[in-house]
């Protein structure tokens, strides 16, 4: 596990798992000239709480702001001091293609905590019982059992019987986050 980028990438993710945050990105992505006013008309928010959450997915390196005269304008551009911008970027434009936010959402979710990011690992591997987890991660049963649920809630792991085990998706984020965590 690369333990530089980890706190970073779940950082990141939690900062991608906010429905109006996720709503924003899909306006960047595809009115790319709207300012921050339009962009908040068009998700429903105020402008204050648009310009909130855009500068937070800059502070991520996933946008760069431009100023157009008096206008604020962000773009989907990967900041090059980090790292995983670039293929996070790329994998949000392929997800974000679909309509369905709730799948970035969970994708997100899943790998907003470190421990999550943790088992994740573990099950890579193969399959675990709970106990294997605990082992592995040195996670106790009751937060295990709460990170256990929220990765099945988004569909990366699931249990048959007494073993955990991922799910591999095709979904473009996972597939990136999955690259980025190791």
């Amino acid at each position: 596990m690369n333990n530089q980028l980890n706190p970073t990438l779940w950082r990141t993710c939690r900062t991608l798992a906010g429905q109006t945050r996720i709503r924003l990105l899909r306006q960047v992505l595809e009115n790319p000239e709207q300012n921050v006013s339009e962009m908040a008309s068009a998700t429903g928010i105020s402008q204050s709480a648009a310009s909130q959450d855009l500068r937070r997915l800059q502070s991520r390196g996933l946008l760069r702001r431009e100023n157009k005269g008096p206008s604020v304008i962000y773009r989907l551009v990967p900041d090059p001091q980090v790292p995983s911008a670039a293929p996070l970027i790329e994998a949000l434009k392929k997800a974000l293609s679909s309509p369905d936010n709730g799948e970035v959402l969970g994708v997100a979710r899943a790998f907003s905590h470190e421990r999550r990011i943790q088992i994740l690992q573990a099950l890579l591997n193969g399959p675990q019982s709970r106990t294997g987890l605990q082992n592995l991660t040195r996670i106790r049963t009751t937060p295990l059992n709460h990170h256990l649920r929220l990765l099945m809630e988004a569909g990366c792991v699931q249990q048959e019987g007494r073993k955990f085990f991922f799910t591999p998706t095709k979904h473009p984020l996972l597939q990136a986050l999955l690259k980025l965590s190791r």
